[in-house]
C-alpha cells in the first residue's frame, strides 16, 4: 500500500510538470539603462498558444536563483504580471564578464501558479558597444 501511494504522488507530480523547459535567447547591448525592457518572456514563450486568456491573466513570473557565478538579480528583474524582463542596472559587459570573449548570462524563470508551472530558461548574450 505504501508503494502504491508513493507512485500515485509521483504520477500526479509528473502530470503537472512540463517535461522540457522553454529556452529563449536574447542579444542585449551593454550600456542599456535601468528599467529598459530587454525581453518579453510571456509572449516569446508562446504561452498564449497553449492557454486561453483567462489562464494567461492568472500567470505570474518569478526569477529563480542562478546557477552561474554571476548573480543575475543584480542585472535583471521581471515584472511578475507582464513577463517583461528589465535591466536592474546599467549593463557593462567588462564588469559582468571580465576577460571573457563571450558574455552570456543564464537566467531561469518559473511560471506560476503550480497548476501551470513551466520553467523558462533565458540566455542573455551581452554585446559590447565598442
Amino acid at each position: 500500500m505504501k508503494i502504491g501511494v508513493s507512485w500515485s504522488v509521483v504520477w500526479l507530480l509528473a502530470l503537472h510538470v512540463q517535461s522540457s523547459p522553454v529556452v529563449l535567447i536574447y542579444r542585449i547591448d551593454e550600456d542599456c539603462q535601468l528599467g529598459t525592457v530587454l525581453a518579453d518572456i510571456k509572449t516569446d514563450s508562446r504561452l498564449s498558444e497553449r492557454y486561453n486568456n483567462t489562464v494567461i491573466d492568472q500567470l505570474r513570473f518569478v526569477m529563480l536563483a542562478t546557477q552561474s557565478g554571476v548573480d543575475s538579480r543584480l542585472h535583471f528583474y521581471v515584472d511578475e504580471v507582464t513577463g517583461f524582463v528589465k535591466a536592474a542596472s546599467s549593463l557593462d559587459r567588462d564588469d559582468i564578464c571580465p576577460a571573457s570573449p563571450n558574455c552570456i548570462l543564464k537566467v531561469d524563470f518559473a511560471v506560476q501558479p503550480a497548476a501551470y508551472f513551466q520553467l523558462i530558461k533565458v540566455l542573455c548574450a551581452i554585446t559590447s558597444a565598442r
